[in-house]
């Protein structure tokens, strides 16, 4: 338990720091730029929402550490194969970057620049928020947890997927976007579906290091769009 302890408050802390730049784009630029009612008290909002996502990461932590060898899974991962993965891993997160580029996000950027901001420090935060805050969340605590409630890896990895989609579909309310069930709006589902469906794969079968790293990779795709669309 003192290790699941020490292993759940250095992700949480890494989630929470890496995430910051995140929110602070959210809470104090987006506002400005595009038109979205300012907040009274923005850094009494960062601050709790940072506060608000460290204990949900540290709860995610410890719950996908705790129960992920009583459902028979890899938990953290072995380090020790990791380095001979990288080249694979590579090669997966470029195709995912490339396949997400043509298929959405040449398209997207023209509607939403807004998501696509040239901040540096937002830009460098973006991939390790994804890589830390996202995979703890969806991958070690909610795909864990639905393994274990649905009793099949699979189905486990295929509802949490379902859920990650969802989600993506409340990020373009948040910015006003309304696609409806046009080109856009159906490729974004799908590649999100798709994307989550791959990482959860990763992580059942390899661990959280791998899902991490793989979702670090495919999150250069905005550094990538934004300075080369931008």
């Amino acid at each position: 338990m003192r290790r699941v302890l020490v292993k759940s408050f250095a992700l949480a802390i890494c989630s929470t720091l890496f995430t910051l730049p995140y929110f602070h784009y959210l809470i104090f630029v987006v506002p400005d730029g595009g038109g979205f009612p300012k907040v009274l008290n923005p850094w009494g909002l960062l601050f709790t929402e940072l506060f608000l996502l460290f204990i949900l990461c540290l709860l995610s932590a410890i719950v996908g550490f705790s129960f992920s060898k009583r459902f028979e899974l890899p938990g953290f991962g072995d380090p020790r194969y990791f380095i001979p993965s990288i080249p694979l891993l590579l090669v997966l997160g470029i195709a995912m970057m490339a396949l997400s580029y043509f298929l959405f996000d040449r398209y997207f950027f023209e509607i939403s620049p807004i998501s696509y901001p040239k901040e540096v420090l937002y830009l460098i935060s973006l991939p390790f928020k994804g890589a830390f805050s996202e995979e703890i969340i969806l991958r070690l605590c909610l795909v864990t947890l639905s393994v274990g409630f649905l009793k099949s890896k699979g189905a486990g990895v295929v509802l949490v997927s379902t859920l990650a989609s969802l989600f993506t579909i409340k990020y373009f309310h948040f910015f006003g976007i309304e696609f409806g069930l046009n080109y856009l709006f159906i490729t974004q589902v799908l590649l999100s579906f798709s994307a989550n469906l791959f990482l959860g794969y990763i992580f059942i079968t390899r661990g959280l290091l791998y899902s991490m790293s793989l979702k670090f990779l495919f999150g250069i795709k905005y550094v990538i769009v934004s300075w080369a669309m931008g």
